[in-house]
This record gives C-alpha cells, structure tokens and sequence, in this order.
C-alpha cells in the first residue's frame, strides 16, 4: 500500500518540474562575432557578446563590435534600460596588448524602432558620449597584435578597447520566458550604421560595417538547454 502513496508525489513532483517556466536562450553566430540572449526572468534578458578574432587575425577597428540591435516579442515598446554591464579591458599600443582590469562597459541600451539597441557607437537618436572607445576587440587583449594599423594600435581616441566576452544585463518590459528573439544584427567599427532591411526572423541577420559597406552574413541560431 505504501508504494501506491509514493508514485502520486513522484508524478507530482514531475508535474511541478514540467510547468516551471525555462530561461529562453538563443545563440547567433556572424563573420566575428558570438552573442548570446537570454530572458532569464520576467522583464530581464542577458547579453554576451564576444569578438572571436585572433590577436593576430586584428588589423582594424572596422572590425570591432560597436554595437548590437535585435527584436524581442513581448517587449512594450518603451522603458527598456541597462541594469548592470562588465568587461574586460586592453590598452593597444607599440604593437602590444596590455589588460586594464574588468569595468563598466559605457554602453547604453534604448528601443530603436521596434526593437532595442545595445550600443556605444549609437545610431540617432540614442547617443553615447563613451565613443568611438570601448569597442568590442578580438584576441586576448594581452600580447603581440602585430598586425593592428593605427585605427588601433597606439590610437588613442579608440583606446581603451573591451575584449573577450562582455556581458550585459537590461530591464525589457513585457518578456517572458516564451519571448523569442529575432532580427539580430551585429554593427561593427566607429559609425552608427543600423539596420536598414528587415531579415527574415531567426534565418538572416545583416553584419553591418564602418561606412558605406554592408556585408551580408548568415546568422546561425541555436537554441540552448535552460
């Protein structure tokens, strides 16, 4: 008889398990860049973002990440804010990356169209007085970067740069955890350039350059376990 008042609380204790509400997470992958997004609870979603070039692979800050723009279901459309943000620095200079230690970013975070932006070098009407400093650059941040032109290497208006993985938590009224993320696009160098076209969700996301070139890029999204 015993074992028949078990298996109940077993099975309800896998009901409860089965009802909880799961953190939604995606990946997005581009030509340098990794960026995760997260809703990890009501009306919080969580961002890393992680330029994957090689210190030596660094020749120019056209390919540092400067800013990040994406679509979200369930946002209200307005009171989007920054919570918190952390990075690790370098200074770049004589050819030779030195680490600053971890600190606020400088980025801000506001609604743009119908969606948001994450940014530094902010396209109108958001504005930053951090830029064009603390881009997104790839390597280590520590070492030779023996192929840097000046855009980086001993620039001092671009110093100090974030390298490695950045992470940023923002207030997104109206997510949940069955929110889903879309239309994400990677802005790369010192100008504003957002998205103009409108990608299919979740299939194409624009990687956007400095100045007049745009590069087309195939995001690939993977879903990650909660």
């Amino acid at each position: 008889m015993r074992q028949f008042r078990v298996v109940p609380c077993i099975i309800a204790v896998a009901v409860v398990l089965l009802l909880s509400p799961a953190a939604r997470a995606d990946q997005f992958t581009f030509q340098n860049a990794v960026v995760d997004l997260t809703v990890t609870s009501n009306n919080t979603v969580t961002v890393t973002i992680q330029n994957t070039l090689t210190n030596a692979q660094v020749q120019s800050v056209a390919q540092n990440i400067s800013a990040l723009y994406f679509q979200v279901t369930g946002y209200a459309g307005s009171g989007v804010s920054l919570s918190s943000s952390s990075g690790q620095t370098t200074d770049i200079y004589s050819g030779t990356g030195t680490l600053q230690g971890v600190t606020s970013t400088g980025w801000v975070a506001s609604n743009f169209g119908s969606g948001l932006t994450l940014c530094v070098v902010c396209a109108a009407p958001v504005q930053n007085q951090t830029a064009p400093q603390m881009t997104i650059v790839g390597g280590t941040g520590s070492g030779a970067y023996a192929n840097a032109n000046p855009s980086i290497n001993s620039n001092g208006p671009h110093n100090p740069f974030l390298v490695g993985t950045v992470s940023f938590t923002l207030y997104v009224p109206g997510v949940t955890a069955d929110s889903t993320f879309s239309n994400v696009v990677v802005q790369f160098g010192t100008s504003a350039t957002p998205p103009t076209a409108v990608p299919e969700p979740g299939s194409i996301a624009l990687v956007l350059s400095t100045g007049a070139t745009i590069f087309g890029g195939m995001a690939i999204r993977f879903r990650k376990p909660s």
